[in-house]
């Protein structure tokens, strides 16, 4: 599909049509974001379609944006039209979170089809009845393994939360583990940590000695202690982007970011920002579908197409999420097992996010998360 954004000509007419368009009108959800997509405005949309003249049915997906908006437009939705005719893609990258989702559906004004989030938002939001339950008519469930799916989300890919630090400061002895990330005196400089606690609390209580076969039910007042005990030394993000940043300009030196992430920023810098997946605290990715979609079948069909073993294998090449189809196992090259998750060795080393845990605790302790920082 070409990229018009930066056509000076196109991008006037798509503001004239924006403004005729938002006059006292009202505007189809679709259409809005599509304006607002081109025009850099708010929501963030990208279209993809098989068809510019065609009649096409449009499917919204919601992401994080940075990098994997070209890995979801590049890999999946241009499979996507291929094996659907006429249909079309577009994409919201401001970033689906569980208020945003919640927000929608209890509306009844559903901007999005399907969002890529994880298994406890999957269980949480699921159990609040904002999600459509899996259609297994349409999804293989067995293409997942059952602790990796739940009855209204099936997982997609592995991604990690690991520690990310800038080479240039630290040499050949950079921070290892989370106890050298809380360790100042030791391991100088600012650090970067998410301002949602999934994950923090991990990476707290296991600098502060926990086992990491004991660490759940997690010790709340334990972990935001360890948490309070560093935050004057550290920045506190809302978005990776941000924190890739952090690590780019040398402003923090070292900090938690998802491995996907954390693989671009060290490709941007030619090596300088690395990571590694000692500790590293494992997610699993799922897509959402929103309760009351209109496009509830062209959602699953997404999911579905995520599952595919070849398309999860590119995934990992494009951006480093790993496969979490078994079948795809034997199709990663192995050169990229390293900066593969989900490899048996690096799966080894990490943590496992309890998503029944969080499903259960999250909205209580991410209030109290904030409240420590806004303390």
């Amino acid at each position: 599909m070409p990229d018009f954004s930066q056509d000076a000509d196109y991008m006037q007419n798509l503001e004239r049509s924006l403004r005729t368009a938002t006059q006292g009108k009202t505007v189809h959800r679709r259409h809005f974001l599509q304006l607002l997509s081109a025009l850099g405005v708010g929501a963030g949309s990208l279209t993809f379609s098989s068809s510019a003249n065609a009649q096409q049915n449009e499917l919204v997906v919601a992401n994080w944006g940075g990098d994997a908006l070209p890995a979801h437009r590049d890999i999946l939705a241009a499979e996507y039209v291929k094996r659907y005719p006429g249909s079309r893609v577009a994409f919201d990258t401001t970033g689906p979170t569980p208020g945003k989702i919640k927000a929608m559906v209890e509306s009844g004004s559903i901007a999005w089809d399907v969002a890529d989030r994880n298994l406890l938002s999957a269980l949480e939001l699921g159990r609040q009845g904002l999600l459509e339950k899996v259609d297994e008519s349409v999804v293989d469930l067995n293409a997942v393994p059952s602790q990796f799916r739940t009855e209204w989300g099936v997982g997609s890919y592995f991604f990690s939360f690991v520690i990310t630090y800038d080479s240039a400061q630290f040499g050949a002895a950079p921070p290892r583990t989370w106890k050298d990330f809380w360790d100042i005196q030791n391991f100088k400089g600012k650090r970067a940590l998410r301002n949602n606690v999934e994950g923090v609390l991990e990476s707290a209580l296991l600098a502060d000695g926990v086992e990491r076969d004991k660490l759940y039910p997690l010790d709340v007042d334990r972990g935001l202690e360890k948490v309070r005990a560093i935050k004057k030394d550290t920045i506190f993000y809302s978005n990776t982007s941000e924190a890739q940043q952090l690590l780019r300009s040398g402003e923090v030196s070292v900090g938690s970011l998802w491995n996907t992430r954390a693989q671009g920023v060290k490709e941007d810098t030619k090596g300088r920002v690395d990571y590694h997946f000692n500790e590293g605290i494992l997610l699993i990715a799922a897509w959402n579908v929103l309760k009351g979609t209109k496009n509830a079948k062209d959602a699953w069909r997404w999911v579905a197409l995520s599952q595919d073993p070849a398309l999860q294998v590119a995934l990992l090449t494009r951006l480093g999420w790993g496969p979490i189809n078994p079948a795809a196992n034997k199709l990663v090259p192995a050169e990229l097992q390293e900066q593969n998750p989900g490899s048996p060795e690096n799966l080894a080393r990490q943590v496992a996010v309890d998503a029944e845990w969080y499903a259960r605790n999250y909205f209580e302790v991410q209030n109290r998360y904030l409240d420590v920082l806004a303390s």
